[in-house]
């Protein structure tokens, strides 16, 4: 998505500067949570944002265990992916509009688009297809930290309920993607389409990876026009080779970014992945705001 959008002239992509691996220094802690009393409340917070609007290059290296001695030397000098995405936008004289591309913003959407008047766009990915690359990839986040600090925004609120001893009780990987769609895609149900955002804010923009890859090209379009950025026959061409169905339809294990992955089968391949047993799992976790969401965007998959 952030790629895509970045293919409009005069647009550039911001690799995600609040991941704490390889973003900001300041940034200590994945999912950064939204301010319980409003942004003007939270000087950390605006601290961390204006950061990022003046796409600050004071990141992390951004070195994995996984990575080879040649690619430790070279972000050594280079720095992490953030950091070179925010050196190529400060270099580029043509720059106009920066696409800050960041799961880890993702419980900031309502702040970002109310109190500074940025657009967002949500893409709601299959809870599947979530928990499938949890397993996939091993991951493991704090989820019991990131409920209580919703808990703070929205206390009592139905896509938090049983929550804190769900994640104390199960901790592997498919659970925790599964919990994590859930708070995540809860929390922004919830500040977006329940509470709403005040008038004058700005626009979100809410997609369907399914409606996505059935028509890129016109998916885009409306984005575009949305974001107010320029759709060119250039922009088109790269869309639709970055979204041609080929490659592998399985992602490399422990590869986050497979660029040779067929991205048609990004939202399917999950059933080679997760068990019978691990599907009634993160259904039962995440049918209640499944059927939210379904219910603005249509049938997930």
């Amino acid at each position: 998505m952030g790629t895509a959008l970045a293919h409009a002239p005069g647009a550039a992509s911001l690799y995600e500067p609040l991941n704490p691996e390889s973003g900001l220094r300041s940034v200590a802690q994945y999912f950064v949570l939204p301010p319980a009393g409003g942004l003007p409340q939270d000087r950390e917070l605006s601290d961390v944002l204006a950061q990022v609007l003046r796409v600050s290059v004071r990141t992390r290296t951004g070195v994995w265990p996984q990575d080879s001695r040649l690619r430790r030397a070279v972000k050594q000098v280079t720095g992490s992916t953030s950091r070179a995405s925010a050196v190529r936008i400060r270099l580029d004289p043509r720059v106009r509009t920066v696409v800050w591309k960041d799961p880890f913003a993702s419980l900031l959407v309502p702040t970002v688009a109310r109190d500074l008047g940025i657009p967002a766009v949500v893409t709601i990915r299959p809870p599947e297809a979530s928990a499938a690359s949890f397993k996939r990839l091993g991951w493991h986040f704090d989820v019991e930290r990131v409920v209580r600090g919703l808990e703070r925004v929205h206390p009592g609120a139905a896509y938090l309920e049983g929550m804190v001893e769900q994640v104390r009780r199960r901790r592997d990987p498919v659970s925790v993607g599964a919990q994590l769609w859930r708070v995540v895609y809860g929390y922004l149900h919830h500040s977006l389409v329940v509470s709403g955002l005040p008038d004058g804010s700005a626009g979100v923009a809410w997609v369907n990876p399914r409606t996505l890859l059935a028509d890129p090209v016109g998916t885009y379009v409306d984005l575009y026009r949305r974001l107010g950025l320029e759709m060119t026959d250039r922009a088109r061409s790269a869309i639709e080779s970055d979204y041609r169905d080929e490659g592998s339809g399985a992602p490399a294990g422990g590869v986050t970014h497979d660029a040779r992955r067929n991205v048609q089968q990004a939202n399917s391949y999950w059933a080679s992945v997760l068990d019978p047993d691990e599907v009634a799992l993160v259904r039962s976790l995440t049918d209640q705001v499944r059927e939210d969401l379904e219910a603005r965007v249509g049938r997930l998959a």
